[in-house]
């Protein structure tokens, strides 16, 4: 065996620690023959500290000008004896044989990813210094050569700091996975509050930033550690809670109610697209005038056409709505005209007074109604909801009395929207204004699970539509918007049972497209999860760079192996055992994944994820 602390090269100008030498070459793929006394934690030698050789540490090889730079993978004892009767143990019996895989190397003293130089059979394997350690990690993130990083770790190994390129990173999709306690949240919240905080950039001029936030953590006070931010909290429990604002044009779409109300594709969508082209061309606001055309629209289409035995009742729904109706059929001191009609099935039309209505009667009624309806009709009181029923109402009548719809297929859509009356009034205002934070942490902590399955993906939406339409000039994006999800599984997922198969397919089309498209028109996605496999394969193998923190369940484990393409094999075995705070990154930012410490953040910065302190809570009080 070759003495450890010779000092032999290819290239005399180096100053080696020899470790071992190559015994065979197998592609990319190195076998090494380890010298005796190898299996220290680490080594001076002549003044120099150097790591020992262990899995997923970085070692070199000696080929003339080049130092080839491997990262271990395996390692074993091969019995020279062979006798499996003699278990003593002799100095000369085993040999120390590792495997390694070939990363890059080092020419004249710069570090190169790829394969520039294959190692030979007998070449010399080295220990590589701190520094030049440093170099291979820093290469790997630096490879464009940028001047703006963020810190959030050390690599968990080598314990070197770990700056991360803000060019390439958040210009990405990005995904942060994690169990519940490995610090998911804690770097997710750390990533962008060393954004938001970097002391040479300024994210607030030209970016936008919106936090959906499941369980309501990013919403004290210092996280993120900036002033100008905007939290909305959400309630559907009680009238005390903000509202989402919706654009008018991006509510009175069809698109937007069939969301809400999940619409059947074959009849109820093209009963809401009807409605909206009749009452809404230019998808305006509500005002007393597309009320008041509602009310008479409606009247007449009851009584002058082809009557309809439920026209009558969807009627006094309207009245009651807009608030005419006292229940004896008066407005004030006047007579709401042919409110006590009856239905006459011998006939199948309306009588009053033990006569059939005529068209004489409908159109004096009509004109009379009309004129008070415009001097007296108020309609400040009503919600959103109740406007969304009126023309709802009205449109409904119009298709029974020209046989247009079926009222037992539109009448499901209908009860939908009575239905979600609570939440729509509770947490959505129409309002065309724009909100000038750049950042917008969205709390859905307090709201039922209709409210989080909806609100998310209309919100979601509208951003992603009206950023593209001004990001972009003349093919240069000229502002970013970055939508942050955490707890992604739930408006993400692909298992969920609670919801039917038509919003379910609608719902990850919108996020599918926006994580395909979205980044070249400056509009990026972040997700949080602990459940990776509850996710739209296809949303995930569509993100950009990782951060991976323990995981144990085989599916989500599966999933990822199957849909990031960067993580190699000794970095899939180590995501069970990650320590907390420990994650493994990767992505197309990085040529090889590394394992780093994310640093906790101070817990009055720190998102509120905390476990309970149950022996606080229980113990004895002396």
């Amino acid at each position: 065996m070759v003495n450890t602390m010779t000092n032999k090269s290819e290239n005399s100008e180096f100053n080696n620690y020899i470790v071992g030498n190559v015994i065979s070459v197998d592609g990319l793929k190195i076998t090494i023959l380890m010298h005796q006394n190898t299996n220290m934690l680490s080594y001076f030698y002549n003044g120099v500290y150097y790591r020992g050789v262990n899995i997923g540490e970085y070692i070199g090889i000696t080929r003339g000008p080049y130092k080839i730079v491997v990262r271990v993978e395996k390692e074993y004892l091969i019995d020279k004896f062979g006798d499996n009767q003699d278990q003593t143990y002799s100095i000369n019996r085993f040999e120390r044989h590792i495997e390694a895989s070939v990363i890059g190397s080092f020419f004249k003293g710069n570090f190169i990813f790829g394969i520039r130089c294959l190692p030979m059979i007998f070449n010399e394997v080295i220990l590589l210094t701190e520094d030049e350690i440093s170099q291979v990690i820093g290469c790997g993130l630096n490879k464009n050569k940028e001047v703006y990083f963020v810190n959030i770790g050390n690599s968990v190994q080598e314990n070197i700091k770990v700056d991360i390129p803000i060019n390439g990173l958040y210009n990405s999709h990005i995904g942060v996975f994690g169990n519940t306690g490995s610090g998911k949240s804690n770097t997710l919240t750390k990533l962008y509050t060393e954004l938001f905080n970097h002391n040479d950039l300024d994210v607030t001029k030209k970016s936008k930033f919106i936090i959906l936030d499941f369980n309501g953590e990013y919403t004290g006070s210092n996280v993120f550690c900036v002033s100008n931010k905007k939290v909305i909290n959400l309630s559907t429990r009680n009238n005390n809670g903000d509202k989402i604002k919706l654009h008018s044009k991006n509510f009175w779409n069809k698109e937007t109610l069939s969301i809400l109300f999940s619409a059947t594709e074959k009849t109820q969508q093209p009963f809401i697209e009807k409605m909206l082209n009749y009452y809404f061309k230019d998808k305006k606001l509500v005002d007393k005038n597309t009320i008041l055309r509602a009310v008479l629209d409606s009247f007449q289409n009851t009584f002058a056409v082809n009557q309809h035995r439920e026209s009558a009742s969807l009627l006094k729904k309207i009245y009651s709505l807009i608030g005419i109706d006292d229940g004896k059929g008066k407005y004030g001191g006047y007579d709401i005209p042919l409110y006590n009609v009856e239905w006459n099935n011998k006939y199948g039309c309306y009588w009053e007074n033990n006569k059939a209505i005529s068209n004489d009667d409908v159109q004096t009624n009509k004109e009379n109604f009309k004129n008070s309806l415009e001097e007296n009709l108020m309609i400040e009181h009503m919600s959103i909801v109740d406007e969304l029923e009126v023309v709802f109402y009205a449109q409904l009548i119009f298709g029974l009395a020209y046989n247009h719809f079926q009222f037992e297929h539109i009448n499901p859509l209908i009860s939908r929207v009575e239905a979600s009356r609570n939440f729509i009034e509770k947490t959505i205002e129409i309002s065309n204004e724009d909100d000038d934070e750049f950042l917008t942490i969205i709390s859905f902590k307090n709201c039922n699970q209709d409210a989080k399955k909806v609100i998310p993906l209309l919100v979601s939406k509208q951003l992603y539509n009206e950023h593209i339409k001004t990001s972009n000039t003349n093919g240069k994006i000229e502002k970013t918007c970055h939508l942050i999800i955490d707890e992604a599984h739930n408006i993400l997922s692909q298992q969920s049972t609670r919801e039917a198969e038509s919003f379910k397919d609608y719902r990850l089309e919108v996020f599918e497209q926006i994580v395909k498209e979205g980044r070249k028109y400056g509009f990026y996605l972040t997700i949080s999860s602990q459940r990776p496999y509850d996710i739209s394969s296809t949303i995930i193998s569509q993100l950009h760079n990782y951060f991976i923190h323990r995981l144990v369940n085989d599916m989500d484990l599966k999933m990822l192996a199957n849909t990031i393409n960067t993580l190699d094999l000794l970095s899939k075995e180590r995501i069970p055992n990650l320590a907390p705070g420990q994650c493994i990154i990767t992505g197309t930012l990085f040529d090889l994944p590394l394992v780093i410490q994310v640093k906790k953040l101070d817990d009055d910065k720190a998102p509120n994820s905390n476990n309970a302190d149950i022996i606080n809570l229980w113990k004895r009080i002396q």
